[in-house]
């Protein structure tokens, strides 16, 4: 969901792609563009959103995964989408944002239902492949596809708490989904 009519034809084939491939694996619930009223370096901008998403997370009593993008120009902001197993209050989600980082600033964001299809996720990472690239991912995003099972790289017990969470909740979301989730033997090697 580009917040303009000018996004999709800015998004290069490897990013729409990409974003097609993600965007048919992940629950992603919605789609936002966060500014700030004055300049704020990277790491305080960083710290502001990974605050604002614990923040979520606490409000809707769920674990949320994130694709976003740190852009410069024309001033600091970020294009993220929110991946969780429930529906997000999206007011709410935009509320929060601007009372954490830009109170009075009515423009500091702009959060909406993920319409898929309209490669939002491409918008998010139009940047790959360049020098400017400032893509990140949650590193709990796998957990929240299907099939994720155990990895090939060692896990710890927190991390390993978390996956089966993330699925739980996926699984209480939509029953559905458990048949989905056991047809993939990768999962099962747990």
């Amino acid at each position: 969901m580009p917040l303009s009519r000018r996004g999709p034809r800015l998004i290069p084939p490897a990013a729409r792609l990409e974003g097609i491939f993600l965007e048919s694996v992940l629950p992603v619930r919605a789609f936002a563009h966060l500014t700030v009223r004055q300049r704020m370096s990277s790491a305080s901008l960083n710290e502001a959103f990974l605050a604002w998403i614990q923040s979520i997370q606490a409000h809707h009593k769920t674990t949320l995964g994130w694709v976003r993008s740190i852009e410069c120009f024309p001033k600091p902001h970020i294009h993220a989408a929110l991946i969780a197993a429930l529906s997000l209050d999206c007011a709410f989600v935009a509320t929060l944002w601007q009372e954490m980082v830009a109170p009075r600033y009515s423009e500091a964001a702009k959060v909406g239902p993920y319409r898929r299809g309209h490669c939002g996720l491409g918008y998010i990472l139009k940047q790959l492949d360049s020098r400017l690239e400032r893509i990140e991912y949650s590193d709990n995003i796998a957990a929240f596809a299907p099939g994720s099972g155990k990895s090939h790289f060692g896990t710890s017990s927190a991390e390993t708490r978390q996956i089966r969470r993330i699925q739980a909740q996926i699984l209480r979301a939509n029953p559905e989904a458990a048949s989905l989730r056991k047809s993939h033997p990768a999962r099962d090697a747990e």
